[in-house]
């Protein structure tokens, strides 16, 4: 029996579908590193936020209230809670930074206008620019 180009042509095809099919439905399916962990949004680099969850799991944030409501999900606390200096795009610990509210907002989807800064100068700055108010050491975000 000869098979006909035709017939090897199609059944190359059928293959490639039967086998491309979930291939591309896992990759459609992912989130990308560049993506919340929390609602999906893109991640501007400025107000990005990290936590290293307790089993040693990294999971990036767009803005501190997308982290806020992933961490109260969560049964047992972080490892590391990593936030962006607005000034310098530099990471920098949560607990070593100067938060301001403000009037500008970071994300709108949350809502969230919480900023971050690494040095006290640069918030205060920040919160006479825009109507905002440098937060004291009990309402850290992350407390």
């Amino acid at each position: 029996m000869k098979l006909s180009k035709a017939s090897v042509v199609s059944g190359l095809i059928g293959l490639l579908v039967v086998i491309g099919l979930p291939v591309a439905g896992h990759l459609a399916r992912r989130i990308p590193e560049d993506r919340c962990a929390l609602d999906g949004a893109t991640i501007d680099p400025v107000y990005r936020v990290e936590i290293v969850d307790s089993e040693g799991h990294p999971h990036a944030f767009c803005c501190l209230r997308c982290a806020q409501l992933w961490l109260r999900r969560q049964e047992t606390p972080p490892q590391k809670i990593t936030v962006t200096d607005e000034e310098s795009g530099e990471p920098l610990d949560a607990k070593a930074a100067w938060y301001v509210r403000s009037q500008r907002v970071t994300q709108r989807a949350t809502g969230n206008r919480i900023h971050v800064f690494r040095d006290e100068a640069n918030a205060v700055e920040h919160a006479v620019a825009n109507s905002g108010t440098v937060l004291l050491d009990d309402e850290n975000p992350f407390r």
